[in-house]
């Protein structure tokens, strides 16, 4: 699904969540996610592994019966050069001696969503040129996006809870803004900086994903009610004052976040951790699509001059 691919507000909320879950798991975490999208997705196909006495899992996180494709499940970003280029090869030498009569793939899955080391690259090409017959495949973030698209609701709503629909978005009204924009109204606030119009092209010129544009694009269709909500209240300073600790908190974060990842921060930030109803999480999303269509938060697209 590209950018330009037309989600329902639903799926975008799913998506979104789901790459935050992603991006955030480490190590038995991002195995136990693994393990948990590819059962809902496959079913019976996907056998996960469970380590069994001394013998442990014999260096096999997931075996995808019909496509003969095996797993191995990493968290790269927190080993040491030596050490990961001595496990993967560990690994795959297990796996070739223990599996090898039954897969034909062999998946290396992580979570370094912003590109493999080259000593990983290197690696994984050397392992495929010395192993005709086996069909080595990084798969990361978008890779498990693509599964994560097979899920239904059904599969969904048990594993993620409930999510704001259209019907969310046509009843929402000034009780579920309230709470958000009192509890923004008590954030410190640093000195005030100028507000520019929305540009054109601002989701693109942030590389932000299909997901995340549509959350954006949802809020903004009530983002007039946040003016309105603003306009009747008895604190005038109120916006402007929500509107300097976007600012401060979008600062902080730009230096160690992603786009998407200050998107997720941003989520919490303005609606805490305990994730609420369906009604508080579209609440959350249109504040933060007020501030976004402000400039007070994201970059606006450089001038091409002509």
């Amino acid at each position: 699904m590209s950018s330009k691919t037309i989600m329902n507000l639903t799926q975008a909320y799913y998506e979104s969540r789901f790459e935050n879950l992603f991006r955030a798991a480490k190590w038995n975490e991002f195995q136990r996610l693994f393990e948990r999208l590819m059962g809902l997705a496959y079913k019976a196909d996907f056998m996960a592994c469970r380590p069994w006495g001394n013998a442990g899992d014999r260096k096999n996180d997931g075996f995808l019966k019909s496509e003969r494709r095996l797993f191995q499940v990493y968290a790269p970003n927190e080993m040491e050069a030596t050490k990961a280029i001595a496990k993967i090869t560990e690994d795959f030498e297990g796996a070739k001696l223990h599996w090898g009569a039954h897969f034909d793939k062999w998946v290396f899955a992580h979570n370094a969503t912003d590109g493999l080391p080259p000593h990983v690259q290197t690696l994984l090409l050397d392992f495929e040129r010395a192993n005709p017959g086996i069909t080595l495949e990084p798969w990361s973030l978008e890779e498990f996006r693509l599964i994560f698209r097979k899920l239904t609701t059904d599969d969904l709503f048990p594993w993620l809870g409930a999510a704001p629909s259209d019907e969310t978005k046509a009843s929402l009204g000034f009780a579920d803004l309230r709470p958000v924009l009192e509890t923004l109204g008590q954030r410190p606030t640093p000195p005030d900086s100028a507000v520019r119009d929305v540009p054109m092209g601002k989701i693109e010129a942030n590389a932000l994903s299909a997901s995340v544009a549509t959350l954006i694009k949802s809020g903004m269709g009530k983002a007039p009610l946040v003016e309105r909500f603003f306009a009747q209240w008895h604190d005038e300073t109120l916006g402007e004052r929500i509107a300097e600790a976007f600012r401060a908190e979008y600062q902080r974060l730009r230096s160690i976040q992603t786009p998407n990842g200050i998107f997720a921060e941003l989520q919490v930030w303005a609606g805490g951790r305990d994730r609420g109803k369906p009604e508080h999480e579209l609440a959350v999303l249109t504040v933060i699509a007020y501030y976004f269509e402000r400039c007070d938060i994201y970059e606006a697209p450089r001038e091409v001059n002509s």
